[in-house]
């Protein structure tokens, strides 16, 4: 597994979100050859809070929330991003559609398919034991959240040096 402590996308969270997703990534190297634990999850745990507090500041700069918001303890995004979200029930919180609109969908998408995989459906327990995770399918969580943190990104520096060239153009 590929982790480059220069990545844009990790330079963009905050230092205990850093930590956290380096705490995922140690956790994923010490526990390689281990042949003896059933369960994973644990790998998985710290990057998921970080991905969580990802996508918070995301909201944040893009303008979904506010700083009230984004510090508050009421806000879910599980709620915010679910796209499935029953339309009677879509308010100011619900913001799937904003931030396909911001992003695009495809994106949006796999930010929540990530969250409800990696996040959503690890942290939960289900009584019948399916969301057991082998090592396999963790560090495929921590690769899927790396890779969905780089995109998005990747997306909004683009969209950012694009308006800042078109304000340039205007200018000149």
């Amino acid at each position: 597994m590929q982790f480059d402590s220069q990545a844009p996308w990790l330079k963009y969270l905050d230092p205990s979100q850093r930590e956290l997703v380096e705490v995922s990534f140690y956790l994923s190297q010490e526990f390689a050859n281990n042949t003896t634990l059933q369960d994973f999850s644990f790998i998985v745990f710290p990057m998921a809070k970080a991905y969580e507090g990802f996508l918070k500041k995301v909201l944040l700069d893009l303008n979904l929330i506010n700083q009230e918001v984004y510090y508050g303890r009421h806000f879910r995004i599980g709620r915010a991003l679910n796209p499935d979200v029953s339309p009677n029930q879509r308010d100011q919180w619900w913001l799937f559609d904003d931030l396909s609109r911001m992003l695009n969908h495809d994106l949006a998408q796999e930010i929540w398919q990530t969250w409800l995989q990696c996040r959503n459906h690890v942290f939960h327990f289900f009584p019948n034991g399916e969301q057991k995770l082998n090592f396999a399918e963790a560090v495929n969580c921590l690769n899927q959240m790396q890779n969905v943190m780089k995109t998005t990104i990747t997306l909004i520096e683009e969209r950012h040096e694009k308006k800042v060239k078109q304000a340039k153009d205007i200018e000149s």
